[in-house]
């Protein structure tokens, strides 16, 4: 892998990123919280369990900070940065224990019943015509899931915003193999989007005019980008949304084509982990996906 943030690459440098992903997913299924504040809390410290803020840990769970914690650093939305205490730096007045969900340090996490894959594909549509993606399907090969191209010349695709439909111009577009179930055709969305916003495209300039759209994807030189590179960042991306929803999903039996000679090929997490949080945060910002997005503390 490479990285160019210093959270990340600390994390790699201390091989700590299996530790980063169980944790990440874990913290994304339970609070919603980002992949990548995560990434921050591990890189913060080492063997951390089930964080939260103090207003969360008093309103929600009846619990107090600990004289003395010290608290730990995120980046909060809207705001330059939030503290968060592990369940380890609080307590209860009372004396009541800490739910059983609560890891009280890494090696505690536990493990999820995996839920049924059900996530709807017609709303997922509506969704990348919101933000710009044009979406149809083709009957493809069997092993094909889909594609994610740059048109030249662009399409029309109706989005809806405040209250009524528009018709937007848009150089993005997915196409999905039809034969495929429903939650086949859902996990090849996962992936396409992942090399759209981790920027494997060029970008659209048209969509720029809609301030309301929000793609957010990195500006990279794709000049020296190979196949093998942005086969492992998009199918991550999809991994981690997969995971961040609550649904087991192997990535390994589709990333063991794109090895290189047996090994994995230099790309970059940080930029599947920025992707992954993006289409989450579309789907919960999207009323009739928002269910898929579990937020329980």
């Amino acid at each position: 892998m490479k990285f160019s943030n210093p959270v990340i690459l600390y994390i790699e440098r201390n091989n700590m990123i299996n530790d980063f992903i169980s944790y990440s997913v874990y913290m994304r299924f339970l609070t919603g919280l980002s992949y990548f504040n995560s990434a921050v809390l591990v890189a913060q410290r080492r063997g951390i369990g089930f964080a939260a803020s103090e207003a969360t840990w008093k309103n929600r769970f009846g619990r107090e900070i600990k004289p003395g914690a010290n608290p730990l650093v995120i980046i909060k939305p809207f705001a330059p940065i939030d503290l968060f205490f592990e369940a380890s730096d609080t307590y209860s007045p009372k004396g009541d224990s800490l739910p059983s969900w609560i890891a009280e340090d890494s090696s505690h996490i536990p493990d999820f019943p995996c839920r049924p894959f059900g996530v709807n594909i017609d709303s997922i549509i509506k969704m990348l015509n919101n933000h710009g993606v044009y979406y149809d399907e083709r009957g493809m090969g069997e092993r094909a899931g889909g594609i994610m191209e740059y048109c030249e010349v662009p399409v029309f695709v109706k989005a809806y915003h405040n209250k009524e439909y528009a018709s937007i111009q848009t150089h993005y577009a997915m196409v999905v193999n039809s034969r495929k179930s429903s939650e086949e055709k859902a996990a090849a969305v996962f992936h396409e989007i992942g090399h759209l916003l981790c920027g494997h495209l060029p970008q659209d300039e048209t969509l720029k005019k809609y301030s309301w759209i929000d793609l957010s994807i990195s500006k990279r030189d794709r000049a020296n980008f190979t196949t093998e590179q942005k086969e492992y960042e998009a199918e991550t991306a999809c991994m981690l949304i997969m995971k961040g929803l609550g649904y087991e999903y192997d990535r390994s039996k589709y990333l063991d084509g794109y090895l290189v000679n047996g090994v994995e090929p230099q790309y970059d997490l940080e930029m599947s982990i920025a992707a992954a949080d993006q289409f989450l945060r579309w789907m919960k910002g999207d009323s009739e996906l928002l269910h898929y997005i579990p937020n329980i503390a």
